[in-house]
């Protein structure tokens, strides 16, 4: 029956002991110990990476220098010369031509020519070997000059038909003169050969 009593004096005074250890952590100070923090020196590194940094001036550029140009001595090559023959082909012939007053008989009423411009022989013809005639008519105008001329005949054909045109259109005959005027002479005839040189 003295056991109850004794341990609830006993817990009476524990909790009596804890108030009053409690009581006495809240009067008390407490005091928290920090740490100190460490400084920087933020000026000095300011500093020093200022003392750091050099700062170039900017340099500007010589002007450029005249450079003299130098003249040139032309120095001719000498180049050798080759005497290297040059052929040149040259086709030689005779142009032989007859007309009415000449290699034929002359019939009445023909024209006598003053002036004949012989024809040019066709390349290709020389070229080739060929001979040949042509046979052509024409009128004769009052100064004497050959007009409407046109070929009748040749051999070969159209061989030689142009050069003799051409160079009929050339000729110059004497004026038909009548009761003191020059007259139209109708109807004239001329044959034209073409024959090469012969060797």
């Amino acid at each position: 029956m003295l056991k109850a009593p004794a341990i609830f004096v006993v817990a009476i005074g524990i909790t009596f002991s804890l108030f009053a250890f409690m009581q006495f952590l809240i009067a008390s100070p407490t005091s928290v110990e920090t740490k100190a923090q460490p400084e920087f020196d933020i000026s000095l590194y300011q500093a020093r990476q200022e003392s750091d940094v050099k700062i170039k001036p900017k340099l500007t550029p010589p002007p450029p220098m005249k450079v003299k140009p130098q003249r040139q001595t032309h120095i001719p090559s000498e180049t050798t010369k080759t005497d290297s023959p040059t052929f040149k082909p040259m086709i030689e012939f005779e142009l032989k031509t007859t007309d009415a007053g000449t290699d034929f008989t002359k019939q009445d009423g023909q024209a006598q020519a003053i002036v004949r411009i012989p024809a040019k022989y066709p390349p290709v013809a020389a070229r080739d070997g060929i001979e040949g005639w042509v046979e052509l008519r024409f009128n004769i105008d009052p100064t004497g000059r050959v007009i409407d001329a046109e070929v009748v005949n040749a051999e070969p054909k159209k061989v030689f038909d142009k050069a003799a045109l051409k160079a009929l259109k050339r000729w110059k005959y004497k004026p038909k003169i009548e009761n003191g005027q020059a007259q139209i002479q109708y109807n004239q005839s001329v044959l034209l050969e073409f024959n090469l040189e012969q060797g």
